[in-house]
């Protein structure tokens, strides 16, 4: 097992980032218009629930309820007596908190360790860039005017924002369950049930295989269920790409071209433009033909995905015998388990090339004048 360290949903990072600039920025040219009142919003709150209001997407909450909640509770802090910047590190941190477990924009909260994660870390980044921002108006700016409370609070803002990105990390010690995670945002339609469903087997047998005593057979059975697992994602993942290539090519309608110009072709006069015309219409017809090759292969694909899946399930089935025998025997039932698990999932010799080659691209006929 490697250590993997995946970055999802980064779409979603870099548009947070972004508009939490915005709020910050936003709320830095209205801190510049208050300096000529005398008045003082200071980055470490203003910036942060600026930054905070403006990228929070809720999740499974009312907006206006998580809204109001990244006002007020990382301004809360800023009312006990504690020295800077203790204050400002705690709102950060709540504020972060509360945008990856419900402002994060996906369909279910965000898990308690990312949320945890995301809130240190902002805890921690927002004091610096507080430091960053004191020393950008000493050296460069001056501690006042437009230009000068614009630039701190997006220094702040930035900091603030980078502070979630935990949120989007997972480190996982197996780098085939990373990659069925990575997997369940990558992947849509059937082909993303079946890589669920065979990642969720996998880290099942994987439980299971953990619990015995640690041996040869050990070991060969984790890496029949990883090569298992695999091979399950990689067919996940070429589906996928052929349903993606098919959809986007309609067959019907290259048939009706086809039929088209063939009938055109029989009304024309001219040789010379009927033969163009039937040469245009063998070209389509080998491209239907093409058409109709990958579709065979798209479900062969989806055929073998299932049986793969069917493979990992009847693992987990097996499992059910060896947890229940006497432990001195486990390591023997498990080298056992290992080799009947490669023997079922070694392909046929006799399966078609065209399942495991990817099918050339056909060449159209070239029209000649």
């Amino acid at each position: 097992m490697a250590l993997s360290v995946q970055l999802f949903h980064r779409e979603e990072f870099e548009t947070r980032t972004l508009r939490a600039l915005g709020g910050a920025a936003g709320m830095g040219l209205l801190a510049g218009a208050a300096q000529r009142l005398h008045m003082d919003l200071g980055p470490g709150y203003f910036a942060v629930a600026a930054a905070a209001l403006a990228c929070a997407k809720p999740t499974g909450v009312h907006p206006l309820a998580l809204r109001l909640a990244l006002a007020v509770l990382p301004a809360l802090p800023h009312f006990f007596e504690a020295p800077d910047p203790v204050p400002q590190s705690i709102g950060a941190a709540l504020a972060a908190a509360l945008v990856a477990w419900l402002g994060h924009g996906r369909e279910h909260p965000g898990k308690p360790d990312a949320v945890a994660a995301s809130a240190a870390a902002a805890g921690v980044l927002v004091p610096l860039g507080l430091y960053v921002q004191q020393v950008l108006e000493a050296r460069f700016l001056g501690s006042t005017g437009l230009l000068s409370a614009l630039v701190g609070f997006l220094v702040v803002g930035l900091f603030w924002s980078v502070g979630t990105l935990p949120a989007n990390i997972v480190v996982e010690l197996d780098a085939v369950e990373a990659r069925g995670r990575r997997l369940e945002d990558a992947l849509k339609g059937e082909s993303r049930v079946l890589a669920v469903r065979a990642l969720g087997l996998y880290r099942q047998c994987k439980a299971a295989v953990m619990k015995l005593p640690a041996s040869t057979g050990r070991a060969e059975l984790l890496g029949v269920l990883e090569k298992l697992a695999a091979e399950s994602f990689s067919l996940a993942e070429a589906h996928f790409g052929l349903a993606a290539q098919l959809g986007s090519v309609v067959a019907n309608d290259v048939d009706a071209q086809v039929r088209e110009l063939r009938e055109r072709a029989a009304a024309t006069q001219d040789a010379v433009a009927r033969r163009q015309l039937e040469l245009a219409a063998s070209s389509l017809g080998e491209e239907l033909n093409h058409l109709d090759v990958l579709a065979r292969r798209s479900e062969r694909l989806l055929a073998q995905l299932h049986a793969q899946v069917a493979l990992l399930e009847r693992a987990r089935v097996s499992f059910i015998g060896v947890q229940g025998s006497e432990l001195g025997a486990k390591g023997a039932q498990a080298a056992e388990l290992a080799r009947k698990l490669k023997q079922l999932g070694e392909p046929p010799s006799s399966a078609p090339v065209e399942d495991v080659a990817p099918v050339a691209a056909s060449q159209p006929t070239r029209l000649m004048p």
